[in-house]
């Protein structure tokens, strides 16, 4: 994907300055890391804002910028303004702040610089929450024109570079420790970056993340405590992801435990997926623990909540690391080994004296994976359908997710739901009707990502390989995040799904 970044002459390559030896003893090499703002963030925020984005307003972050520049906007007669209302407030997501901002966020993330805004990769394959706001584009090319935004970026690039030098030191060392934990060069992934952009324009606190084909990004607004542990943990993906592709083979040997993280009311339905997801969550949680030298009394209670919580495997890993500290090799070397050591019995074993949680309260800060909130009559269904399907009822699933239709027929998981059983049923025609279906309305990133690598297949299955290379080149775009439906999209492009 072409790059989004438009670089200030400001911005921070985070390379440590000083190598860290590594257990080798050559020098690391420097990691693409970047902390900077961005121009099509800014100019995307702004116009929500004057078009009424008021979340957050009146929150102390110790910075005014957000608040003078919609007073500077109201101040202007500009007449793009009244459409901009229009469609925000035809696209606001209610009673989710996170939602709210996350859609313009992913939009800005993939247009080209202004004036012209252009998107960096074809419409057709815009992730569905971008896909839904690129109405806004037209409107936003008038509205950088009108409201001078050039100007105006150009007048607030002291503050960001304030802010950005207020968060370097810390991101730095941030980095810096998690390399020499991980005892692997970042460098040693060329062609990847990680970008954390700083934005002064939208609600206190968020933390948007993002995986788009290689490229990790991460938006943070202003708050008066730092995101730094939320940075980490993005970068942690960012070095140990490319771990569970590499590992896949190794990996799908111990998928029979996911079906006891299933049974976690309060695991995201991503972890229930993706094992290669869960398991590489699991490994960060407990990495965090050890790097952090939580208190083994602590650590120990925090490591049985987060398997309550249906990350089963943080136990495991946060023992083994403890085994990964006392040898010298790097953890992308040791990797295999803790993988193939986890014993399905014994596992098991130990797994079936815990006593999963319930979901807890929705949060404002979100993640790529989040946590299930408390569900909903409607979502208790869902979860109960795809249980159903899990364990190859498919009879009762279809009828479960057809219920559930037939209260709302835009239910995006039932839709899937019907997709995935008519494949399972070796019912093309079906399946590739409600695949269809889901992706007109899905704004589910996994769902979305799924539906495009489950067309492309059928598309291969009839011989239109022009269509299924489509298809799955929409699928790449987001399916980094997913390691098993990244290896689906890489294999689909290199191949026509059921070649030999």
């Amino acid at each position: 994907m072409p790059s989004t970044v438009c670089r200030l002459p400001g911005f921070f390559l985070l390379a440590a300055l000083l190598p860290i030896p590594s257990a080798a003893g050559a020098p690391q090499q420097p990691s693409d890391v970047i902390l900077e703002s961005s121009e099509e963030l800014f100019c995307v925020l702004a116009a929500i804002n004057a078009a009424g984005y008021d979340t957050g307003i009146g929150i102390d972050t110790g910075n005014s910028t957000r608040e003078e520049v919609r007073a500077l906007l109201a101040k202007e007669s500009i007449p793009i303004v009244p459409e901009l209302r229009q469609f925000y407030t035809e696209h606001q997501v209610a009673d989710d702040a996170a939602a709210d901002l996350g859609q313009y966020v992913s939009l800005a993330l993939l247009l080209k610089p202004p004036p012209a805004f252009g998107f960096v990769v074809p419409e057709t394959d815009l992730p569905p929450d971008a896909k839904a706001l690129r109405g806004l584009v037209p409107l936003l090319r008038a509205f950088y024109q009108q409201a001078g935004l050039a100007s105006l970026w150009g007048r607030l690039q002291p503050r960001y570079e304030a802010e950005i030098a207020r968060y370097s030191q810390p991101v730095r060392r941030s980095i810096d420790l998690s390399d020499a934990y991980l005892r692997s060069p970042s460098g040693a992934y060329l062609g990847r970056t990680y970008t954390i952009y700083l934005s002064l324009l939208g609600a206190p606190g968020q933390v948007q993340a993002r995986i788009y084909q290689a490229d990790y990004y991460l938006v943070i607004t202003l708050s008066q405590q730092s995101k730094i542990d939320e940075i980490r943990h993005q970068y942690l993906h960012f070095l140990l992801d490319p771990l569970a592709l590499k590992y896949a083979p190794e990996i799908h040997e111990k998928e029979s435990l996911i079906s006891i993280a299933r049974k976690a009311p309060a695991l995201g339905a991503d972890f229930k997926d993706d094992f290669s997801l869960l398991l590489t969550e699991c490994l960060i949680k407990a990495i965090e623990l050890r790097m952090d030298k939580t208190p083994k009394a602590v650590a120990q209670k925090k490591v049985g909540e987060l398997a309550a919580s249906g990350l089963i495997l943080v136990p495991y890993f946060y023992d083994t690391l403890a085994d990964y500290e006392q040898q010298e090799s790097a953890l992308s070397v040791f990797y295999k080994t803790m993988v193939a050591a986890i014993d399905l019995k014994a596992e098991a074993k130990d797994l079936a004296a815990v006593k999963f949680t319930q979901p807890a309260a929705q949060r404002d800060t979100p993640t790529l994976h989040p946590a299930t909130p408390a569900l909903t009559e409607d979502q208790r269904l869902v979860s109960d359908a795809d249980n159903l399907f899990y364990e190859g009822k498919y009879n009762e699933a279809r009828a479960a997710y057809q219920g559930l239709l037939e209260k709302d027929p835009k239910n995006e998981r039932a839709l899937f739901g019907m997709a995935i059983v008519a494949a399972n049923t070796r019912k093309p025609d079906t399946a590739q009707q409600y695949f269809t279906k889901t992706l007109d309305v899905a704004r589910d990133l996994r769902i979305a990502t799924w539906s495009h690598i489950y067309l492309g297949r059928l598309y291969d299955l009839l011989g239109k390989r022009q269509d299924a290379v489509a298809q799955y080149r929409a699928a790449a775009l987001t399916a980094a995040a997913y390691p098993t439906a990244q290896a689906a999209a890489q294999e689909g492009l290199a191949k026509a799904y059921g070649s030999k």
